[in-house]
């Protein structure tokens, strides 16, 4: 997943937001369903891991590493909760009602937050989907580890600050995860551009998974010259299963 979109230049926080359970899994509103943070991360960390198999016979010095599967994609990042006053804070929810103007709490900021990210659906068996969202940047999946640590508190012992470093695990749909694995297959017909840089056998190599079929390509496009084509031509790679290699 790529998770930043093309949207640029506004001045927002990041927002925590519970999705639907069905698709198309939209974020629900309202406040039992959003989060906005205090104040935005200082940093995102992006996590993209694969396995292979990495097995070798006894006596031997390499292997052929053979890819196993990738991992979902992770994000790392620390949000701030805080009450001391330095940091602008929003009122508590409903407080103005009497006249009064109390700001809310770290531990009534961490409750709400963690009622979003943590909290057990019974219905669904599982915590919630969520969509995350900053600027450019967005994400959908699940909590997966969240560390809270204190560091200000009131002489009664009351948390005034407090930090919680989160790990969120990318979740997709079996739909669409599959649709994109297929989008990758040497079964299908694929449409490439050339660019600077490029040439048949390399491209022939990345769809196929073997450079050797180029010569089939060239032929199915009319390419009258492997070596002069130029830059921005389109080229028809068809399914593997039509080429004689």
């Amino acid at each position: 997943m790529d998770i930043f979109t093309g949207l640029e230049g506004q001045l927002t926080k990041m927002k925590i937001s519970v999705c639907e359970n069905t698709e198309p899994f939209n974020p629900r509103s309202g406040e039992d369903y959003e989060f906005v943070v205090l104040v935005n991360p200082e940093q995102i960390k992006q996590k993209y891991a694969t396995q292979f198999d990495e097995s070798q016979a006894d006596g031997t010095t390499g292997a052929n590493v053979r890819f196993r599967v990738q991992k979902p994609q992770r994000f790392e990042t620390d949000l701030l909760f805080d009450s001391t006053g330095v940091i602008a804070n929003d009122q508590m929810p409903l407080s103005n009602i009497l006249g009064t103007k109390q700001a809310e709490g770290v531990d009534s900021q961490l409750d709400r937050f963690k009622n979003i990210v943590f909290k057990y659906d019974g219905e669904n068996h599982a915590p919630n989907l969520l969509q995350i969202q900053w600027g450019s940047f967005l994400f959908r999946g699940k909590l997966k580890d969240l560390i809270i640590t204190y560091s200000l508190f009131k002489p009664d012992g009351t948390p005034i600050r407090a930090k919680a470093k989160c790990t969120f695990v990318e979740s997709m749909a079996d739909a669409l995860r599959a649709a994109r694995e297929r989008a990758e297959s040497p079964d299908l017909t694929h449409v490439r551009t050339l660019k600077n840089d490029e040439n048949l056998p390399l491209m022939a190599h990345r769809i196929y998974k073997e450079p050797g079929y180029y010569r089939e390509v060239a032929e199915v496009n009319k390419l009258r010259s492997l070596r002069q084509i130029a830059t921005g031509t389109q080229i028809h790679f068809p399914p593997i299963n039509k080429t004689s290699k």
